[in-house]
């Protein structure tokens, strides 16, 4: 257990200087969070590769290794100087799918339908899904637009994923572990046998509690403590569905290792395991973070 908050601690110091350089040092601040998405997304397909073993061959290890080497900084480049991040990530994409598909007549001998699906699964699990992290990183708003008069931008985003989910996925534990006894129904017996339906309705509460403390703690240091009516019923149904995200992200996390037959993903922190499982659960919230972003900068 003291392994186990040791690594824990200092994964959230790391995340907190991360997010304290983009607000302080606003000329770089921004690429110095995308260093930390790209670590995850190198570390995070380095374990996605060496989970998989020889179901993916060497080729197909190479071709996902290096989009996972490009992808996130193009993205990062493109949406920074063009707004065009969701652009660049989509050519990214299909050039990996092009590129995949030619090993069958380049490589056609080693070369196979489950061995590519598995090669585009590294790919899309993190790095494809950590492109959207970058794009929450880089979200801006314009000056006349009511999102811009409460600081609704990149750094209340990071703070949506990187605060909401850590406090749904705890309180799902807590739930989970003290009223089990009382409610023993099982959420996905198959996929994850210690996760109960108590627990997930603990993480939906820690979900908007987390937004809740978010709103208070957030709007007060920032000086845009206006309209509550509105904005604490969007904050709560965010927390709501980031923390749904959250654990349908460890639902999946745990899939793939149940299907390989491993524990944990990796060694690099300990007591938690790999990068993929602290972050499993964060690479889904940050979907619903940045579309809910995109809805609100649509309607107001």
């Amino acid at each position: 257990m003291k392994i186990r908050l040791l690594s824990g601690s200092v994964y959230i110091a790391l995340l907190a200087a991360f997010y304290l350089m983009k607000i302080f040092v606003p000329a770089y601040g921004a690429f110095c969070f995308d260093v930390l998405v790209y670590a995850f997304s190198l570390l995070g397909t380095r374990e996605m590769l060496r989970a998989m073993g020889d179901k993916a061959t060497k080729a197909e290890r190479g071709i996902v290794t290096a989009f996972s080497i490009v992808c996130i900084p193009v993205v990062a480049a493109a949406e920074y100087f063009y707004g065009a991040g969701i652009t660049a990530g989509a050519v990214c994409l299909f050039a990996l799918g092009i590129v995949l598909l030619s090993l069958f007549v380049c490589k056609h001998e080693e070369s196979t339908p489950e061995n590519i699906g598995v090669a585009l699964l590294c790919a899309v699990y993190p790095t494809v899904l950590l492109c959207v992290l970058t794009l929450v990183n880089h979200a801006c708003v314009e000056s006349g637009s009511p999102l811009f008069g409460v600081a609704f931008n990149s750094d209340l985003l990071i703070l949506f994923v990187f605060v909401i989910s850590p406090v749904a996925d705890s309180l799902a534990y807590v739930f989970g572990r003290f009223l089990r006894k009382y409610f023993p129904k099982q959420m996905a017996p198959n996929i994850s046998p210690n996760k109960t339906v108590v627990g997930g309705i603990g993480g939906l509460i820690g979900g908007m509690l987390g937004a809740l403390v978010l709103y208070f703690a957030y709007n007060a240091v920032a000086g845009s403590f206006v309209d509550v009516g509105l904005w604490l019923p969007v904050y709560l149904v965010i927390g709501l569905f980031s923390a749904v995200a959250t654990a349908f992200g460890d639902l999946v996390e745990s899939c793939i290792k149940r299907k390989v037959g491993l524990k944990d993903m990796g060694k690099i922190m300990p007591g938690h395991g790999g990068v993929l499982d602290r972050i499993d659960g964060t690479l889904f919230a940050s979907i619903v973070v940045y579309f809910a972003f995109i809805l609100l900068r649509a309607v107001l």
